[in-house]
């Protein structure tokens, strides 16, 4: 499973591509899978992300590892680096120099996103208390319109997004960041470890091969 998340996932023209999909149809490939690009289902996130916790047999991808989704799921990677942060409109002119200061603002999120979950726990917020909706573009025209203040989400995914939908990027701007780390394919935790280690043995076989750089370079 996957999701509208460029340049590492999403569709186009009616075909899956980005940096995940291409590896994982790779990784497939390499372990002489039956499986293909057919067989990856494009969901939103907080079903998905659902899925992923009760289904055996699943695997979620790109997903953010983070001390919270530690030991909830098996991981293979990482695919790529991921940084979320908090933006803001620029004319907003919105400065934090405390977690306490977020609460003074209408913040937005993906349900059930790594951005949710770091408001959750960096700043104590409560669900209820964040605007949360099923998709990137959704929170980022609350935020365009003034319907809130921050957005918690992927760096660099927001700038495709606004690249994309005719948005200025230099409207927005970057004004606390929540983490940096990686993005992972995750795997559901009953998932058999010689699988996991096979996956990662192919995804590093990629790397050293040269390959993974090369699909790298197709989406920048």
């Amino acid at each position: 499973m996957s999701e509208e998340f460029p340049p590492y996932n999403f569709e186009l023209n009616g075909r899956l591509q980005g940096i995940s999909i291409d590896l994982m149809v790779l990784c497939l490939d390499k372990l002489g899978s039956r499986q293909t690009r057919q067989d990856i289902r494009i969901l939103p996130w907080a079903r998905s992300y659902k899925m992923l916790l009760e289904e055996e047999k699943t695997v979620l991808f790109a997903i953010t590892r983070t001390p919270q989704r530690e030991n909830l799921f098996k991981w293979v990677g990482p695919i790529s680096s991921s940084k979320n942060v908090l933006f803001a409109r620029k004319n907003s002119l919105i400065s934090l120099s405390s977690p306490d200061d977020i609460k003074k603002y209408r913040t937005g999120a993906i349900r059930d996103d790594a951005g949710e979950q770091l408001l959750q726990d960096l700043f104590g917020l409560d669900r209820e208390g964040i605007e949360l909706t099923s998709s990137a573009l959704s929170s980022l025209l609350q935020l365009k319109t003034g319907r809130i203040d921050l957005f918690a989400y992927d760096e660099n995914v927001l700038h495709w997004i606004m690249t994309q939908e005719g948005l200025n990027p230099e409207d927005f701007e970057s004004v606390y960041v929540l983490s940096e780390g990686f993005h992972y394919f995750g795997f559901h935790r009953d998932t058999d470890d010689e699988l996991i280690e096979q996956f990662q043995k192919a995804l590093d076989d990629l790397k050293d091969e040269g390959l993974y750089d090369i699909v790298l370079k197709r989406y920048q």
